[in-house]
């Protein structure tokens, strides 16, 4: 029985983690030598994500914002890979993992997307880097999973309910407040001139990430899923007031230049500030930002 009974978890682990097939390999990252890409079948979504690293190391999760995709972090997951297990998924509807059931996700519909993930991986207790739009669905997992998340790290990005909507930047209000594929309809065409606008970040565009954005943000019906995403703060925020209590885990705010958005939003955490980044800290600064959460990590 015992035989019988692994013989079934392997064939179901074969079924449910699988390569990237190669006509998706540029786009996916497969073109990134030290980052293996993989696609996981979560129950709910088909997420596609990269791993790197030893195996048996302590593991990373690095979750992007948008307009970003996994490959915002390639450069900073390539120097942490050395020395711990590296997974950067594309969170739902983003890059090349699917949409999903419904429409505008909120964060504890992705928590429960990277929950399934590092249990279909086998990725033990990891530190968790939410950066941007990935602080949501990042806090959301260390609230419901905090068996799986050691360690929550925000970056550039705020918790609803705790002070966003006061602090975050104008457009966040205006994504939100925008009914469904109006914006993506108004950025038709225009994806390039539009992102390159909402990025000015000269680092963006030098690493390819503008081009990574352009590409993925292009294809039909991401623009749109990036907005549901923003759609469904409200959500996020109520969520979050009815359960006001601390985390189960240890927080840092991992902010570019000063301390910020993510340090104002979640009190009692730490502060760590990486020298002469701005918000895409993980663009500006990559091997810096990625000796930051290794020492970051080294303590959890």
């Amino acid at each position: 029985m015992d035989l019988l009974r692994r013989a079934l978890v392997v064939a179901v682990l074969l079924v449910l983690v699988a390569p990237v097939p190669a006509s998706g390999s540029t786009r996916c990252g497969a073109d990134v030598p030290g980052l293996a890409p993989v696609v996981v079948e979560t129950g709910a979504v088909r997420l596609h994500a990269v791993v790197g690293g030893p195996p048996e190391a302590p593991p990373v999760v690095l979750l992007h914002g948008f307009p970003e995709t996994w490959r915002t972090w390639r450069t900073a997951a390539l120097d942490l890979a050395a020395d711990h297990r590296v997974l950067v998924p594309d969170l739902r509807g983003a890059g090349c993992s699917g949409f999903g059931p419904v429409p505008d996700p909120d964060a504890r519909a992705l928590a429960g997307d990277l929950a399934g993930l590092v249990t279909a991986l086998g990725v033990g207790p990891a530190v968790v880097v939410g950066h941007d739009m990935g602080a949501m669905p990042a806090y959301a997992w260390a609230r419901s999973r905090p068996d799986q998340v050691r360690h929550l790290v925000l970056s550039g990005g705020g918790v609803p309910g705790r002070g966003l909507e006061e602090l975050a930047p104008p457009h966040v209000a205006a994504f939100a407040a925008a009914p469904p594929g109006r914006l993506a309809a108004e950025v038709a065409g225009h994806e390039r001139e539009v992102l390159a606008g909402f990025v000015g970040d000269p680092a963006v565009v030098a690493s390819g990430s503008l081009d990574d954005a352009v590409r993925a943000y292009s294809a039909p019906g991401r623009y749109d899923a990036a907005m549901g995403r923003y759609r469904a703060l409200p959500r996020d925020a109520a969520r979050n007031r009815l359960d006001p209590g601390p985390l189960a885990v240890p927080a840092t705010a991992l902010e570019g230049g000063a301390p910020g958005i993510s340090a104002a939003t979640l009190p009692g955490a730490d502060v760590v500030v990486v020298p002469g980044a701005g918000h895409y800290l993980q663009e500006d600064r990559p091997h810096e930002t990625a000796a930051a959460i290794r020492a970051i990590a080294g303590r959890a």
